[in-house]
């Protein structure tokens, strides 16, 4: 296993998660948070979450405060599946930011919707 796999499966133990079914729920009753697309520009023109800011990676940190409403909102963000999500949430927690991955990513919502 890579450096790279070693760490994002370190991630994915310690850092909170919200199942997409969650992530329904939370969305239908209203609750004020973020939900934050790290994709590429280019990767969301094929779909997104409805709702979704899309702020890719390499600008999230320097941009989040801008979009959030109230500093302890949660931010849930999400990336194609697994990996770049799970880096900028643990930045985001540094900067104390209640932020958590949506499990799957956006693949893994797809599937959701797909089942329910």
């Amino acid at each position: 296993m890579s450096r790279f796999e070693q760490r994002i499966a370190h991630l994915e133990q310690s850092l909170p998660h919200v199942e997409p079914a969650e992530l329904a729920r939370w969305r239908e009753a209203g609750e004020p948070l973020l939900l934050v697309d790290v994709r590429q520009p280019e990767e969301v023109e094929a779909g997104s979450i409805e709702g979704a800011v899309n702020i890719p990676r390499p600008r999230l940190e320097a941009s989040i405060e801008s979009h959030l409403e109230d500093p302890a909102q949660p931010v849930v963000v999400f990336c194609g599946g697994r990996g770049r999500s799970h880096l900028v949430a643990e930045s985001l927690r540094a900067m104390d930011i209640d932020a958590r991955v949506l499990r799957g990513g956006f693949a893994g919502w797809q599937d959701y919707r797909r089942e329910s």
